[in-house]
């Protein structure tokens, strides 16, 4: 039962104490008001537990030995409802081993009757400063998870959805580790500047970023675009070159369309991978990487492994912490806030004050599906941005298409034309020089062997031309 509440709030926080003596129940109470703590008394630990699911207490004070359920009972449950209260259990004279047992099941302290009143008055002061440095900072917790789930740009990335706020809590993560990073992505969704966040979040970011692009190189020039060569390496080699991996230092190397990459080159990879060093073209001299390497791929490498053209092993060794970017439609209410992101950006580029589209060409860029993802995204608002709202719309594309049509046909019809007076006025020249093609291809300044194709071109017959001079 409650025995008494002090309704009054006081400095020190409220203490909850438990105890079956009711006359050491009083003195306790009496002590801790008159050492402005406010507190609340029980003498059965199964009310006590009701008021701990209830009340904000700073400290707990409990006998062991109680009926029905004794204290180290009950220190379990308050600590199954607030782990982190601090619990005061009281012994009797000699009962270490009780003692020990509570404090390893989370006790904050035990005190031995009978209690002496400084010793209980000091660690009751620690604990209840220990819980109220758990209060800051479970507050201090909660704002700044409030704060982190309204973050609408992170390194250079925008979005608000709770897929990206997710993204964002995985690149903490993993930009402080060493391993590989796979970033999986379609076309456009901004692998690289997934990678650069990495880089930027992690302490490399004051060390060079290395884009590569394996798909933009030829196969025969990837080698050494990777690794480097020495001078005299293969033919043309008149100096030495430093590779990318080389030239990123202790920062990133981003391998761009690592799908791209040739069958023949992948086991040079992983190489470099399992050992931490690369062999230029041309040497024997081995250089150590420090580089971390994340890659990025916008095919299924699952499938790429199975069809026999990515190694299961490179696989293996470059999936260690695979990130997945989410496509734009999985996340169509960022777009407003990226609209607004590109038409900023146009604006500032261009120095400009481009007025910002209206709700209704918002909405309908929310409803197109953005194969593209935001890279197609991005243009189109450079283009609203340059040609006015109205090019978002349907008309206005199906105009541009029938123009660009229409366009078409007028080539057509103009090379048709042109492609009869030049038939003609060759016609005009062999009549005039009775089909004899030396003096005919002096005439029209070209060579013989134009004049030649062009009456196979035409099916223009010589033996006609000379005839009807004859004639």
């Amino acid at each position: 039962m409650k025995m008494k509440h002090n309704n009054e709030i006081q400095e020190r926080g409220r203490i909850l104490v438990v105890d079956d003596d009711l006359f050491l129940l009083a003195a306790i109470e009496q002590t801790l008001t008159l050492h402005n703590f406010c507190v609340d008394t029980f003498d059965t630990p199964l009310q006590s537990l009701d008021a701990v699911k209830v009340t904000d207490y700073a400290a707990v004070l409990t006998d062991v030995k109680m009926p029905l359920m004794d204290g180290l009972e009950l220190l379990e449950r308050i600590k199954n409802i607030d782990p982190e209260l601090p619990v005061i259990v009281i012994t009797g004279h000699g009962d270490v081993t009780m003692a020990v047992t509570a404090m390893q099941k989370g006790a904050y302290d035990f005190l031995q009757k009978p209690v002496d009143e400084d010793m209980l008055i000091a660690s009751l002061g620690r604990a209840v400063e220990k819980r109220q440095l758990v209060l800051e900072n479970r507050e201090l917790s909660a704002n700044l998870l409030e704060q982190r789930k309204k973050r609408t740009r992170f390194h250079g990335i925008v979005g608000n959805h709770p897929v990206m706020q997710q993204l964002y809590d995985t690149l903490e993560k993993v930009a402080t580790e060493s391993d590989p990073v796979m970033l999986y992505g379609e076309t456009g969704t901004g692998k690289e500047l997934v990678a650069l966040a990495i880089h930027e979040i992690a302490t490399r970011s004051e060390e060079p970023f290395v884009a590569v692009n394996m798909g933009a190189i030829p196969s025969e020039m990837l080698e050494s675009e990777l690794f480097g060569h020495v001078k005299g390496a293969f033919t043309g080699a008149d100096r030495k070159k430093t590779g990318k991996f080389i030239h990123a230092g202790k920062g990133t190397i981003l391998l761009d369309e690592i799908n791209s990459l040739p069958v023949a080159l992948q086991g040079k990879l992983l190489r470099v991978l399992e050992e931490k060093e690369i062999t230029p073209l041309g040497s024997n001299d081995s250089i150590p990487i420090r580089a971390r390497i994340i890659v990025a791929t916008n095919k299924n490498l699952i499938d790429e492994v199975s069809e026999g053209r990515f190694r299961e092993d490179l696989y293996f060794r470059l999936n260690v912490l695979p990130i997945n970017i989410p496509p734009l439609r999985e996340r169509s209410t960022d777009i407003p806030l990226l609209v607004k992101c590109f038409h900023q950006e146009y604006c500032h580029e261009r120095q400009l004050d481009v007025k910002l589209f209206d709700q209704k060409t918002l909405l309908s860029l929310q409803k197109k599906k953005w194969p593209g993802n935001v890279r197609e995204l991005k243009n189109h608002v450079r283009r609203m941005c340059i040609l006015g709202e109205q090019s978002c719309s349907e008309e206005f594309s199906h105009q541009c298409e029938k123009e660009y049509l229409q366009g078409i046909e007028e080539k057509v019809v103009l090379k048709e034309f042109l492609a009869q007076m030049e038939k003609k006025y060759i016609m005009e020249v062999l009549k005039r020089n009775p089909g004899q093609i030396t003096l005919a291809y002096t005439d029209l300044v070209i060579s013989r062997k134009t004049l030649y194709d062009k009456v196979k071109k035409y099916e223009l017959d010589l033996i006609f031309f000379r005839n009807s001079s004859e004639s």
